[in-house]
């Protein structure tokens, strides 16, 4: 008898133990009836570069993530600096890049 985590799993048939997390997470969705991700994962550098960019430390939590993006939007609302151009402008630069790095761990979290 064999136990279903001996596979076969993924596109190559590997058994679930020799998946990577990549095709880990492609075979769930693939048995959950979705389509892949259009955006590529981000690497190990980038992931931590967007940690950084919300002021967290590389073992954030998806909720600590959630929350460190909504209290930095607030913190640099452009709405905040409409009467001073320069720092509206810079505002607005530095909510892209938070919603950047936010939308980016969202893929690398697989959160929805």
């Amino acid at each position: 008898m064999t136990r279903l985590s001996d596979g076969p799993f993924g596109p190559n048939g590997k058994k679930l133990a020799n998946l990577s997390d990549d095709e880990l997470r492609e075979e769930r969705a693939r048995r959950r009836g979705e389509q892949p991700p259009d955006q590529p994962r981000p690497t190990l550098q980038r992931v931590k570069q967007y940690l950084a960019n919300l002021e967290l430390s590389q073992g954030a939590t998806w909720l600590e993530v959630e929350r460190a993006y909504q209290r930095l939007r607030e913190k640099y609302s452009p709405d905040k600096h409409e009467g001073h151009p320069e720092r509206h402008e810079t505002a607005v630069e530095l909510s892209e890049s938070l919603t950047r790095a936010y939308e980016a761990l969202k893929t690398y979290f697989g959160a929805r």
